[in-house]
């Protein structure tokens, strides 16, 4: 029985409206925006779902919809919910400038001092916006030794940025800005 593209998004809607919201309300904490952000994810799935190649993987499309409409909320209202290890990657503005183009110089210099099984990983899944699952499906791996690599790679990274720069944190203990050192190892 094939069904129409009404009939799918309201499948979706019904299989992953709960696990959705619950994903989204543990990141933004303001019940509201919550659910407008839910609303956004499947507008953008309705909007999108023929472009979806392989239906068995709509799960963690959904999710990484989610993943971006929160992030794009964040970058709305100028704060931000991200680390130091993803911060690397994703950011936040902060006056005009954000610390993704303070650190962007670094990055890709940062991550050809990798070796390539940690590289690999990193750009895949932060560059390129591949899950780690199909990082590793794509290169033959189990999904353990990809996430082991992704955390090793990050735990890196952050030793190389942590040598040349001095990151200030905001009163939520956020990343608010980075200042290269002066006598930095590892110099942009």
């Amino acid at each position: 029985m094939h069904l129409s593209k009404e009939e799918e998004i309201e499948k979706l809607y019904e299989t992953f409206r709960q696990p959705l919201l619950r994903y989204i309300s543990h990141k933004v904490a303001d019940a509201h925006s919550a659910e407008e952000i839910l609303n956004d994810v499947f507008f953008k799935a309705a909007n999108s779902l023929d472009s979806l190649r392989e239906k068995t993987k709509v799960q963690s499309w959904l999710y990484k919809i989610a993943s971006n409409r929160i992030i794009d909320y964040y970058r709305r209202r100028k704060e931000t919910s991200v680390d130091i290890d993803d911060a690397l990657f994703y950011s936040d503005e902060d006056e005009k400038e954000t610390i993704y183009e303070e650190l962007n110089c670094c990055v890709e210099k940062f991550l050809h001092q990798l070796p390539k099984h940690y590289s690999a990983p990193l750009k895949a899944v932060y560059l390129d916006e591949l899950t780690q699952h199909e990082y590793a499906e794509q290169n033959r791996l189990k999904l353990a030794t990809v996430k082991s690599q992704i955390k090793r790679g990050k735990a890196t990274m952050k030793t190389f940025f942590e040598q040349c720069c001095t990151f200030e944190k905001d009163r939520l203990d956020n990343m608010a800005h980075c200042t290269p050192k002066e006598n930095g190892s590892k110099k942009c």
